[in-house]
């Protein structure tokens, strides 16, 4: 496993992502699925299964989706995905049997499309940590890459989970779609266009800076020096802290800040640990020093958010 895998890994462990599979489409054409504006911390994302479609985001229009590809609107974009020319059927809603998904058709006569539809969502620290370096309109295509061959066999394990009512089809998909973002993830970051706004996947995404983000997500309680992080980097002190700052849109103190508080903060909701405990575990020797800064960073105290994080 190299240094970008294993750092994907831990940074979706500290910014956990909770996926919801929610509507199963079925459209002949001509039809039309519009998208309104999402809430905070809500990502909605599309998985073309079969036939395809056209987009309509951010500026773009027509954009091609076919079979294999997955949409994604990480700032919660409105957006409509359609197909077919003249006039639109109105879609129909109705609900399986077993009520695991909402299935939507139209019963169109044209060009058949299969879509699955859901969401992201995120709490407030992994929306601030996560979406910044995220696109407007982010596209996945899998088809044809053999690279992408867990996300397909997951694509096609849904779709099958989903076809019909079967005993533990809810567990099935529940346990599948959790696998989805980080699959997701990994498949964009290989691409080529991945990342471009500065933010941790963006910092991430750089092959001279990603060892610098493991370094901090592996030991985030050691006293990291902007020295050492060089030269983890193989990097001048200079040209490491020009191009992190780039690539991060902060400095390697505030991001090893975010990454101690993050850690802390689920430690506190977690386990049974004092405050100093868990303070001298992502390295602040003094009590004081951290309630401070956690304050600072959540907003509240190290100890009301324990409280509040742990079920009664």
């Amino acid at each position: 496993m190299n240094d970008a895998t294993d750092t994907l890994s831990r940074l979706l462990q500290l910014y956990p992502v909770r996926t919801t599979l929610d509507i199963r489409c079925h459209f002949g054409a001509p039809w039309q699925l519009p998208e309104p504006t999402s809430a905070p911390g809500t990502v909605r994302y599309h998985m073309i299964v079969s036939g395809d479609a056209l987009m309509e985001a951010n500026g773009e229009r027509g954009v091609v989706l076919q079979a294999g590809d997955i949409v994604v609107f990480p700032h919660g974009s409105a957006h409509t995905l359609h197909a077919g020319r003249g006039k639109v059927v109105p879609s129909q809603v109705a609900t399986g049997s077993d009520d695991m998904l909402i299935r939507v058709e139209n019963g169109g006569a044209g060009a058949a499309t299969d879509i699955l539809c859901g969401q992201f969502h995120f709490d407030p620290a992994a929306s601030a940590a996560l979406l910044p370096s995220l696109p407007e309109t982010l596209l996945v295509r899998t088809a044809g890459r053999a690279d992408f061959a867990g996300l397909q066999a997951l694509m096609r394990m849904l779709q099958v989970e989903t076809d019909t009512a079967r005993p533990g089809a809810h567990a099935v998909v529940t346990q599948l779609s959790s696998a989805l973002f980080a699959l997701l993830m990994r498949a964009w970051l290989e691409q080529q266009d991945a990342a471009a706004t500065p933010g941790l996947f963006t910092l991430l995404a750089s092959p001279r800076l990603q060892r610098a983000l493991h370094c901090m997500l592996a030991e985030p309680g050691r006293s990291w020096s902007l020295d050492q992080l060089a030269d983890a980097c193989h990097l001048s002190r200079t040209t490491f802290a020009r191009l992190f700052r780039a690539a991060a849109g902060a400095t390697p103190g505030e991001i090893l800040t975010r990454t101690r508080m993050a850690q802390a903060a689920q430690l506190l909701a977690d386990r049974q640990q004092t405050v100093a405990v868990v303070a001298e575990a992502v390295g602040y020797q003094s009590e004081a020093s951290f309630n401070r800064i956690f304050k600072r960073h959540f907003g509240i105290g190290p100890g009301q958010h324990r409280r509040q994080a742990r079920p009664e």
